[in-house]
């Protein structure tokens, strides 16, 4: 046996070794997060199909020894992690010998660690004592570049000022290179702003069929395939709102493309991919990804031939069940049917549908109009505790949640109706109480919105109109609220207020019924 041959036979047997010790570690510390097949549990990121064990050991020790923090990219999808620090309970013979099983069973059969190697990054990582971004690690050890359909990639980069695509035929190089990499990336020009890229190279079409190519690019450009221009972005502008996709019939085998892009100013930005006939997912052969910035789409929803307008969506600044309704007059109500309370009230255009008429529904839409006054955060209909009583709201900075004294909340949604004109009344009930609520709009030199309360049962209710919000000038019969709303009793119980908590509240007997008129100053 050749004396070379013995050595590989040696360090098989020693990569055995390592690798079935590498085993037992993994499963005792790591298998419970990244799975014991390495495919990810609970959420966490695999190791199957990821870079990060691939490359140079020197990424995986140093994750190993200080742990990793934030957000980070394994396998085309984002995790926001903490991955504990394992340098003081694992010896570097112990990290060589997972490391070594990791790389082994789940990176395709990278190389082992040695123990040196880890020595040697826990010595010139010993000041370390905060985990890894994943940003500070990708900096010192990259990723190779992964490998594209762009075969014989060239870029070509000229010196210039243009506001639209120059003839390069007539223009001067500055810089040309190869790019074996077969990604195109800005960067590579080494300029910042008034230049020119031309990239040219051939298109690797693994069968025949459909490509559907998406460019866009800041500020403008061209992509050509076959020499023939498909796309052409002009003007000066970012990405997102521009982007073009373009669908080629392409034979299997070498096709040519051309992508030429010029920079005037600001950011410097080329992004191209394409989907083949089997692909699920865009393929980028460019470094930036796209970035598609949807055109805001605005949908007025308002009254129309004097019927009010109705919302029933995610509302900002009010509870996941806010009923918005829109007045013929201009003025706007949100009614959380959560809380039982008249929680927002507001001016001019009522609000806009385009944002969950077109995002399925995500996120929460803000009141269309102008002056916007939150007049409640929390339960709007409590028990007295007698007759009288002054009702107090309190709220530490520490309290997730109102503290009520003497009160508790009395009732439960129960509905509305909505007459002929669409205007609504609310309805609430518990033990032995409930409570409608009304509400119209009527017209004038100062539009305003008539409140029609009526209680039921047999126990007085309290009914919050506003809280934590400063009030002025409080009466019996008057008081107005932060932002120049104006709330007065037309017939009913008096008013009470209390400035300590900002609050103002109305208690109403069994059978009581009180209307008050909403308007702005």
């Amino acid at each position: 046996m050749r004396t070379s041959s013995l050595l590989a036979l040696l360090a098989s047997a020693v990569f055995a070794t390592a690798a079935e010790d590498g085993a037992q570690i993994y499963n005792s510390l790591c298998g419970a997060c990244h799975g014991p097949d390495g495919k990810g549990l609970n959420g966490l990121p695999p190791l199957v199909g990821s870079e990060w064990p691939k490359g140079a050991p020197a990424r995986s020790i140093k994750i190993v020894l200080n742990g990793l923090s934030g957000p980070v990219e394994v396998a085309g999808k984002s995790y926001a992690i903490d991955m504990p620090p394992q340098g003081a309970v694992l010896s570097d013979e112990k990290i060589a010998a997972v490391l070594t099983y990791v790389r082994k069973a789940f990176a395709g059969g990278a190389g082992p660690v040695s123990v040196d190697e880890v020595k040697s990054v826990r010595a010139a990582t010993a000041n370390r004592t905060t985990p890894w971004t994943a940003d500070e690690l990708l900096k010192a050890h990259p990723f190779p570049p992964p490998k594209t359909a762009l075969k014989n990639l060239v870029g070509t980069m000229y010196k210039g000022e243009w506001k639209t695509l120059p003839d390069f035929s007539t223009l001067k190089p500055a810089l040309m290179e190869d790019f074996n990499v077969g990604v195109i990336d800005v960067a590579q020009s080494g300029q910042k702003d008034a230049f020119a890229m031309v990239w040219t190279a051939q298109f690797d079409a693994p069968v025949d069929g459909k490509y559907n190519f998406t460019f866009d690019c800041d500020d403008f450009g061209a992509l050509y395939v076959g020499g023939e221009r498909i796309a052409e972005i002009k003007g000066i502008g970012p990405v997102g709102k521009r982007v073009k996709e373009v669908p080629v019939i392409l034979k299997k085998g070498l096709t040519p493309i051309r992508v030429e892009y010029v920079e005037y100013a600001g950011q410097e930005v080329v992004v191209l991919g394409y989907k083949g006939p089997k692909d699920k997912e865009i393929k980028w052969l460019s470094k930036t990804k796209a970035k598609v910035v949807k055109e805001k789409v605005f949908i007025p929803i308002e009254a129309k031939d004097g019927v009010a307008a109705i919302y029933r969506n995610f509302i900002d600044k009010t509870t996941p069940r806010a009923i918005g309704i829109g007045f013929p007059n201009g003025l706007n109500l949100a009614y959380s049917a959560d809380n039982l309370a008249a929680e927002l009230i507001w001016t001019g255009k009522f609000m806009d549908g385009g944002h969950h008429w077109t995002d399925r529904g995500a996120g929460n839409e803000p009141p269309a109009g102008t002056n916007v006054i939150k007049l409640s955060d929390g339960p709007g209909v409590a028990l007295a505790s007698g007759e009288g009583a002054v009702v107090r709201f309190d709220r530490t900075k520490d309290d997730k949640e109102w503290k009520f004294s003497p009160v508790k909340l009395a009732a439960e949604f129960k509905g509305y109706d909505l007459d002929k004109a669409g205007n609504p009344t609310f309805r609430s009930a518990g033990e032995g109480v409930s409570l409608s609520d009304a509400w119209t709009p009527a017209a004038g030199a100062q539009p305003s919105l008539t409140r029609t309360l009526k209680a039921a049962g047999d126990k007085p209710l309290v009914v919050v109109l506003a809280r934590d919000l400063a009030v002025t000038g409080a009466s019996d019969a008057s008081a107005e609220l932060a932002g120049g709303l104006v709330v007065r009793v037309v017939s009913g119980p008096a008013l009470k207020s209390d400035a300590a908590t900002k609050t103002l509240t109305l208690t109403l007997r069994p059978g009581e019924t009180a209307v008050l008129g909403y308007s702005f100053r």
